[in-house]
């Protein structure tokens, strides 16, 4: 049924059973009385007996109740549409979706109920759509990470191999330099732009001997620094320094550090010392505010990438210069 025929039916129903309901009461009150109550009061009229006043005031509990149960259909009414708005509301709010209503009525309210759970199951969908595509395009990205980065460190180890058998190519190898910092760079725009696309990716951990790393990394950028003037210093306290990491990350992680030092820092020396199980390097730039807003994505690379492989990190800066410190509980 309609609620506007519906509700017709109620006001009509409700002006008909007042005087309705008065007439009832009032002619069952009256027999009543006369039947028992009039030959033992002295034959007194019955609106002047104590029937009548009993009368009104059962008349008046009638009506009452008989509000009441007009007043139970509206405020079902009422209920649908709290409901209605609640729900509404939280699938505005984009914390959760809500559950389906359920329809018991064949009304406007009905239909308006079914049509917002036909807007849940929707919403539902995208939702889970939305989801599924953004772990595709995670695991993608990942796996892109991955295939550009391995041949670009292999061509990296590759060309300083190379320094010193074609000592006449020097600019060559510099704009091959280049080229492959700049390819690394946008690999590094494009997947580590947040922390959670580091945490979900998946990490295979070995044991990694950290003074072969190093060496072979100072000597990857040895060839840059020297070109701009810059001493990079290795010495290690320690003979053998293992940790159980990933070689391909830590290289990623050292060489934002290298390549931070170069492009901003201004200094003339880079020195990298391995002692008591930790890899410090301490530059002698101008240093910046580690509390700006304008710290640079290569810091934060260098924070997320210490953040996924549980290395404890540690960064200081003043005019003075600049000290990365890492240390990780997995060294041995």
């Amino acid at each position: 049924m309609k609620l506007k025929k519906k509700y017709q039916i109620l006001l009509f129903s409700a002006i008909i059973s007042v005087p309705f309901l008065l007439l009832v009461i009032s002619v069952l009150m009256s027999i009543i009385y006369n039947a028992i109550f009039k030959s033992k009061h002295q034959d007194i009229p019955f609106h002047e007996s104590f029937a009548y006043p009993t009368m009104l005031f059962v008349f008046l509990i009638s009506l009452f109740l008989l509000a009441f149960l007009f007043s139970r259909s509206i405020n079902s009414l009422l209920n649908k549409i709290n409901i209605l708005n609640k729900t509404i509301r939280e699938l505005a709010s984009n914390e959760k979706i809500p559950e389906k209503i359920v329809v018991n009525r064949d009304d406007e309210i009905g239909e308006l109920i079914k049509s917002v759970n036909i807007l849940i199951e929707r919403t539902t969908y995208r939702e889970l759509e939305l989801k599924q595509k953004e772990e595709t395009k995670k695991e993608l990205l990942n796996k892109l990470r991955h295939d550009i980065n391995t041949p670009l460190t292999t061509v990296r180890l590759q060309l300083f191999y190379l320094e010193d058998q074609f000592t006449d190519q020097v600019p060559i190898l510099e704009s091959l330099y280049q080229q492959i910092q700049y390819i690394s760079d946008l690999t590094n725009e494009l997947n580590i732009n947040s922390t959670e696309s580091l945490e979900n990716s998946y990490i295979l951990n070995d044991e990694v001997d950290m003074n072969n790393l190093l060496e072979i990394m100072c000597k990857k950028w040895g060839y840059l620094y020297s070109i701009h003037d810059i001493d990079l210093i290795y010495s290690s306290q320690i003979i053998d320094l293992t940790w159980v990491s990933n070689d391909l990350w830590l290289q990623r992680l050292f060489d934002n550090i290298f390549q931070n030092t170069l492009k901003h820092s201004n200094a003339t020396k880079l020195e990298i010392i391995v002692d008591n199980n930790i890899i410090s390097f301490q530059d002698n730039g101008i240093g910046f505010n580690i509390d700006g807003n304008n710290t640079g994505l290569g810091l934060k690379i260098i924070e997320d990438i210490a953040r996924s492989l549980n290395i404890n990190y540690t960064l200081q800066s003043n005019q003075n210069g600049t000290l990365y410190s890492f240390t990780t509980e997995y060294n041995e």
